[in-house]
């Protein structure tokens, strides 16, 4: 097997789900940087996402901390949410 058959092996070995959680984790941290509140949206797909990902590799860490980054990601929704409210 040649060296682009091997990276391409590695790189698509998880159906890209891996790719989405990194380009989604990325985007929402940057639009909330932005202080905009569909990052917190984009981060709660990146965190169920990442829970797929978390079956496809075996991890059960990885399943725990993206179901904590969701409710974390929704908490801040909210919190954002009643702020721009009692503005």
């Amino acid at each position: 097997m040649d060296f682009w058959d091997k990276i391409l092996q590695y790189t698509f070995q998880y159906y890209g789900v891996d790719w989405a959680v990194t380009l989604t984790v990325f985007a929402g941290l940057f639009l909330i940087g932005d202080k905009k509140i569909t990052g917190f949206i984009i981060g709660m797909i990146s965190a169920i996402l990442g829970f797929i990902f978390s079956f496809q590799i075996g991890s059960i860490a990885n399943g725990v901390t993206a179901v904590v980054l969701f409710f974390l990601y929704l908490r801040g929704y909210i919190k954002w949410q009643r702020a721009e409210k009692s503005l």
